[in-house]
C-alpha cells in the first residue's frame, strides 16, 4: 500500500476537493493510505511518504521551506493545479504593491506575511508529474493514482483546449460566433467544459506552454480586443492562469 501526503499551501482549496473525491474509490482506497492531509486527518507532521500532492502557490518563506522539507521526505512529488504549475490567481498581485493589495484584502494587513512575487511550486522543487486545472479535473487525478499503482503513469499530451472542441463536435465559438475564447493558448484537460456551453473559455488550465512566442501571443491578444474582450481582462487572465509561462512569453523568448 503506498503511503500518500497532501500540502495545502496558498490556494483556493478546489483542488483539494478534488483530492478528497478520488480517494472515495474503492481501488484507489484499497491501495493507497492518507498519512498525512492536514484537512483530514490529525497528524502534526509529515514523515517518509511514497508520494506528496502539493496543492497552491508559494507566497511566502515557511511554504518556500515547507516544500524544500516535503521534497526531501517524498519518493514522487505531484504539482496538483494551475497555482503549483504556474502560480494561480494569486499571481494578478505581482507588479502591484503588495502593502496596497493587503490592506485591500485583510482586515489587520500588519500580521500577513507574503512575497510580492508568487513562485509556483515547479519553481522551487523538482517537481515528478503535474496536473493543471483550476480545479483540476477529477478524472485526471483517478487515472494519475490508478495508472501509478501499476507502475506507470498517463501519458502526457501538449495540445490547446481546441483539440477537445475538436473531437467532442463542438462548433468553435471564437470563429464562427466571435466569442472571445482562450481556448487557442490553453492547456487542454477540462474537456472543453465552457465551449459546450456556448461561452469562451477563459484559460483556467494555463497558458499552454509548447508553442508560444511573444509575437503569438500579442497577435492573439489583439483579436480578442477586435472581439470586444477589455485588454485589461485579457492580461488579467493571461497572466492569473499562467503567470509563469505568461512572464517568460512577454520577456521576449518562447515558454
Amino acid at each position: 500500500m503506498y503511503r500518500v501526503a497532501v500540502v495545502k499551501l496558498t490556494s483556493c482549496s478546489g483542488c483539494i476537493n478534488e483530492i478528497v473525491y478520488a480517494f472515495t474509490f474503492s481501488d484507489i482506497v484499497s491501495k493507497y493510505r492518507i498519512e498525512y492531509f492536514t484537512e483530514l486527518v490529525d497528524v502534526e507532521e509529515m514523515g517518509g511518504v511514497d508520494i506528496v500532492f502539493i496543492e497552491g502557490s508559494i507566497s511566502n518563506k515557511h511554504q518556500e521551506e515547507l516544500v524544500k522539507s516535503v521534497r526531501a521526505k517524498a519518493g514522487f512529488v505531484v504539482a496538483i493545479g494551475t497555482c503549483a504549475v504556474m502560480g494561480g490567481v494569486q499571481s494578478l498581485r505581482v507588479g502591484s504593491d503588495v502593502n496596497d493589495v493587503k490592506k485591500a484584502v485583510y482586515a489587520e494587513p500588519q500580521y500577513i506575511e507574503v512575497y510580492s512575487d508568487v513562485k509556483p511550486v515547479t519553481d522551487v522543487i523538482k517537481v515528478d508529474f503535474v496536473i493543471p486545472g483550476c480545479p483540476i479535473n477529477g478524472s485526471a487525478l483517478t487515472s494519475f493514482l490508478r495508472k501509478y499503482a501499476f507502475g506507470g503513469l498517463p501519458i502526457a499530451v501538449h495540445e490547446s483546449v481546441c483539440a477537445e472542441c475538436k473531437r467532442r463536435g463542438l462548433e468553435c465559438v471564437l470563429v464562427a460566433r466571435g466569442v472571445p475564447c482562450l481556448g487557442p493558448v490553453t492547456v487542454s484537460g477540462c474537456g472543453a467544459i465552457c465551449p459546450s456551453f456556448g461561452r469562451g473559455c477563459y484559460g483556467c488550465y494555463g497558458i499552454k506552454y509548447f508553442d508560444l512566442n511573444r509575437e503569438k501571443l500579442e497577435a492573439f491578444s489583439r483579436r480578442l480586443a477586435e472581439l470586444g474582450m477589455d485588454r485589461d481582462d485579457i492580461d488579467a487572465l493571461l497572466k492569473g492562469y499562467g503567470f509563469k509561462v505568461y512572464s517568460a512569453i512577454m520577456r521576449g523568448g518562447e515558454a
